[in-house]
């Protein structure tokens, strides 16, 4: 068995480069109108194996409190999923039951895989195959989908993100808003990653696959992807700045990698302007002033166009008319019983056909009207165990958490957790949710090490 758990330990780190392949096929067949999707079957069957390395791995680590926590948090997760099932079914409008075991077994992915890259970190951090594996898995995946993307886009055979407008590029990948919050919170463990391979300047290549990488990001045409392109590179030149004054025998270097990061930075504001995500905003402008204009006629619009061109404009723009389906979600909210309260209404609330069913698409809220108050609590319990962690790790060690490693970490762990709620996507969305579980275990077993020994895991970081 230990064989067992060393081997899949292994599989799963290397099952992150896997991540584009899976999607790209998935996206593919979805244009063919195939129905299966490849994606979510091979997940879901990784999801079932990592459940049984999860029990293997507890029995053999025989840390008895420990295993009875995780085994009766599942077990805690499964009674009250089984409880929203049921309720949902006898009192939902319509109850369509291939649609809601679909969504909760996509929901289950996150805590599942969370625990499962946990331990196998652990499992590889200690004879140090780790950082023979992380951050690299992400980088190449990251590279992965940065050429599928570019070759789509040169052969015209890319997808639109926006398809109503004809704007945007998704490469051959389905979902435009996964693929964003993907290059989202992966960027800034490529930058760690490339910037801990300039050990010098003719390793410089490095940083070309970066570029790409940026290029890809602001070809999808998302304002998700933009700011949080914005914001690792912002993060990569502040940490390098203090590297700079902290670092007085290497001053020249540092200087120099300052600049190439600000010069980063400079190429994507003037990038800007020819990318798809600059005409969205002027498109959502236009938008806002042609249904003013239609209000005012007989025609008119409806109640749900009439809430969007009454939010704030700004709020409306960065949410993408989101604050329009919550609201509807939570007046079906506020008429459900108190047992739909409490354990949730299943998928997108209540709704009359499928074809109506419209998620907020904010992670926390929909999870809020999927599982209901009581189950919220219970869904988010290790999300905010590892918030609450790495907060108090970050202020304990503040100033040790101004290397590459730990700036990148936060940087991404933030977008992680930031992009569940503006552009929705990460946590329920199998998909995204492996990169940004991967990456939390990952700081948190750094976190672990870093508290108990008092010294910085070096160990645990990028192979010279």
């Amino acid at each position: 068995m230990q064989s067992f758990i060393k081997k899949y330990s292994i599989f799963l780190m290397l099952y992150i480069v896997f991540q584009p392949v899976l999607d790209a096929v998935t996206g593919l067949m979805a244009q063919a109108h195939i129905n299966i999707t490849f994606g979510v079957l091979i997940r879901m069957a990784v999801m079932a194996v990592t459940v049984f390395y999860i029990l293997i791995f507890l029995i053999l680590n025989r840390d008895n409190k420990h295993g009875f926590r995780v085994i009766a948090y599942f077990v805690v997760l499964g009674i009250v999923s089984v409880i929203s099932l049921f309720i949902n079914y006898k009192q939902k409008e319509l109850f369509i039951p291939s649609l809601e075991i679909t969504t909760l077994a996509k929901s289950l992915y996150y805590p599942v895989m969370l625990l499962g890259y946990f331990y196998a970190f652990e499992e590889l951090a200690e004879d140090r195959i780790i950082n023979r594996f992380f951050p690299k898995v992400i980088f190449y995946a990251v590279n992965i989908i940065s050429v599928i993307m570019i070759v789509a886009h040169f052969t015209n055979t890319s997808f639109s993100s926006y398809a109503y407008y004809k704007l945007g590029e998704s490469g051959w990948f389905y979902a435009a808003n996964e693929l964003s919050a993907i290059v989202s919170i992966a960027f800034p463990i490529m930058v760690w990653y490339a910037l801990k391979k300039i050990s010098n300047w003719s390793r410089i290549y490095y940083w070309l696959t970066i570029i790409l990488a940026i290029y890809s990001a602001l070809l999808i045409g998302t304002k998700g992807s933009l700011l949080a392109i914005l914001f690792g590179t912002c993060m990569a030149i502040l940490a390098a700045v203090i590297h700079f004054f902290r670092d007085s025998g290497n001053r020249k270097f540092n200087a120099g990698i300052v600049a190439l990061l600000v010069l980063t930075l400079g190429g994507v504001f003037a990038a800007y302007p020819a990318m798809a995500v600059s005409r969205t905003a002027e498109l959502h402008s236009d938008m806002i002033k042609y249904k003013k204009k239609q209000a005012k006629t007989k025609k008119g619009i409806t109640k749900d166009q009439k809430k969007y061109v009454e939010t704030n404009k700004t709020v409306s723009y960065l949410l993408s008319g989101r604050t329009v389906y919550f609201e509807n979600a939570a007046h079906n909210y506020s008429k459900a019983s108190i047992a739909q309260k409490t354990f949730g209404m299943g998928y997108a609330t209540s709704f009359k056909s499928e074809k109506k069913a419209k998620l907020v698409e904010m992670d926390y809220i929909d999870i809020f009207f999927q599982f209901g108050f009581l189950g919220t609590i219970v869904y988010l319990v290790p999300l905010l165990y590892c918030l609450l962690y790495l907060i108090g790790a970050f202020v304990r060690k503040f100033k040790y958490m101004w290397s590459y490693k730990w700036a990148m970490l936060v940087a991404s762990v933030a977008l992680g957790f930031g992009m569940a709620l503006m552009t929705g996507h990460v946590i329920e969305a199998p998909s995204v949710s492996i990169y940004f579980v991967s990456i939390l275990s990952y700081a948190m077993l750094n976190a672990r090490v870093f508290i108990r020994n008092d010294q910085d895991p070096e160990t645990i970081d990028v192979e010279d």
